[in-house]
C-alpha cells in the first residue's frame, strides 16, 4: 500500500531514461529518487561500490600499522633519540607510496552522478 500524494508530470524521454538509470544505480525507486532530489536539492549523489569498500576494509590494518610506525619514528626524532637515518627515511618513502596507491584506488573506484540544473 502506498502512502502520500500522487504527482503527475510530463517530461522528455531522455529525462525519464536518466531518472530510471540513476534510480537503478542507487538501488532506490524512481519515486524515492525524485523525492530525494526535490527535498534535499542535492547536486552529487555518490554510488556505493561494495567491492571497493571490502578492499579498503582489508587495507585498514596495513594503514594502522604504517601509522604506528610513522608515529614511533616522529616521537623518537622529536625527543632527540633518533635521527633521520636511512631506515627511517625508507619508512616515510614506503608510507608515501602506500598513500599514493590508496589515493589512486579511491579515485578509480569513486563513481558519481552529477545532477545539473
Amino acid at each position: 500500500k502506498r502512502n502520500g500524494e500522487q504527482f503527475n508530470i510530463r517530461i522528455s524521454k531522455e529525462a525519464k531514461d536518466s531518472i530510471v538509470a540513476n534510480a537503478t544505480l542507487l538501488k532506490i525507486s524512481q519515486a524515492k529518487y525524485i523525492e530525494q532530489l526535490a527535498l534535499d536539492g542535492c547536486k552529487i549523489i555518490e554510488i556505493r561500490n561494495d567491492e571497493f569498500v571490502r578492499y579498503m576494509d582489508q587495507q585498514e590494518a596495513n594503514l594502522r600499522m604504517l601509522g604506528n610506525n610513522l608515529n614511533q619514528i616522529a616521537a623518537a626524532i622529536n625527543s632527540g633519540r633518533a635521527n633521520m637515518a636511512n631506515e627511517n627515511i625508507s619508512v616515510f618513502e614506503k608510507a608515501k607510496k602506500a598513500f599514493d596507491k590508496y589515493y589512486l584506488v579511491i579515485e578509480q573506484n569513486t563513481q558519481k552522478i552529477e545532477l545539473t540544473k
